[in-house]
């Protein structure tokens, strides 16, 4: 009997020494808890907060919870690197504690206060830095000048809307001093474009020349230089233009060549004139106004044969016309088109109308 004693009393003996060891082992740990709060004060929820070990490598990871709150027991007594992250996983800043024994230690993080800290100490490293204070100094006095260009700019387009061009063009002779680089030509091209619709055809010459030197390759200033060449009366310098424009931008080409066989067309060039719609229709099969110049340019070129008098069209003249209408039959256009196949085929146009009437 006491023998049985014996052994039961060496198996509380145990279960104490093993309580004992886990005891032990816990108080040899501590805890991290805190909270997150953003620039405005605000909960960060979701926010992943990773616990890096220094002295012995080792990371833990938690999150924080509707409260923007995060706590984790169990830490290594140890110094820590602790990072908070946003909700994609990119690191947002961190902070260095040391984790002792007992109760878990508190380690806030505010965004707020840490971009405070981070101005304060950027600044205090410009003051220190002679050099870094000149790229400062000179970054604030660019970000001037760009605020103020953009005011600038904002009140001239404002005045371009009233129809009020060439007080818009005084606005932009205001925003040219404060343009740089990539924003000079878009100035230079604003000031051509409100010279020229306000009739001042010299100016608008040059600033829009002026844009072409800073950006040659720009399709759209070739061709806006070309249409006041084309308001001038220029023919020649405005068919160079747009063929430049065609050439810069292949994308935008059939417009640029059908603004060419305009010029053309208003030169009486009708050759040159039916090329470029021509051109300007196999780039956009569906440019249902380039089809209808292509026809009326050729229209210029009808002939009489001799022999039976009948009136002699131009090859492709009724191929434009009919497509014009098949494209766009209510068109604009439509009746001048109609007018035109009954002059070179009497019977083109009914037979025309009949066929499109069964296709419904």
């Amino acid at each position: 009997m006491s023998s049985w004693r014996w052994r039961t009393g060496m198996g509380w003996v145990v279960a104490i020494a093993l309580f004992l060891s886990a005891v032990s082992a816990l108080a040899q740990t501590g805890g991290l808890t805190g909270a997150a709060k953003g620039e405005k004060g605000e909960a960060l929820v979701g926010y992943p907060i990773i616990i890096e070990r220094q002295d012995v490598k080792g990371i833990y990871k938690t999150k924080t919870n509707k409260k923007g709150e995060y706590i984790y027991i169990g830490l290594p007594i140890g110094n820590y690197k602790v990072t908070i992250q946003d909700p994609n996983g990119r690191d947002l800043f961190f902070l260095q504690s040391r984790i002792g024994l007992g109760d878990p230690t508190t380690l806030d993080f505010d965004l707020g206060k840490e971009r405070a800290r981070a101005a304060e100490d950027r600044q205090k490293q410009v003051e220190a830095n002679p050099e870094l204070k000149r790229q400062a100094e000179a970054q604030e006095k660019e970000q001037k000048q760009f605020t103020g260009l953009k005011a600038t700019f904002e009140q001239g387009q404002l005045l371009m809307t009233e129809k009020r061009y060439a007080e818009a063009a005084a606005m932009f002779e205001q925003a040219l001093p404060l343009a740089k680089e990539k924003n000079l030509p878009v100035i230079l091209a604003k000031l051509g474009e409100s010279y020229q619709k306000a009739k001042m055809y010299d100016k608008a010459l040059d600033n829009y020349q002026k844009a072409i030197a800073a950006k040659p390759d720009d399709a759209t200033l070739h061709n806006n230089l070309g249409n006041v060449y084309a308001e001038m009366g220029k023919t020649a310098e405005a068919a160079s233009e747009f063929k430049k424009a065609a050439d810069a931008d292949p994308s935008q080409a059939s417009r640029y060549y059908f603004n060419y066989g305009a010029v053309m067309y208003n030169q009486g060039k009708m050759d040159d004139a039916a090329a470029a719609f021509g051109k300007a229709t196999e780039i956009d099969p569906n440019f249902a106004d380039a089809f209808f110049m292509r026809g009326r340019a050729l229209m210029g070129k009808l002939d009489m044969d001799p022999k039976t008098g009948k009136v002699v069209a131009a090859p492709g003249t009724v191929e434009a016309l009919e497509t014009y209408l098949k494209l766009d039959p209510q068109g604009k256009y439509a009746a001048e088109a109609q007018g035109m196949l009954q002059t070179v085929q009497g019977g083109v146009q009914t037979e025309f109308k009949k066929t499109k009437k069964g296709k419904t």
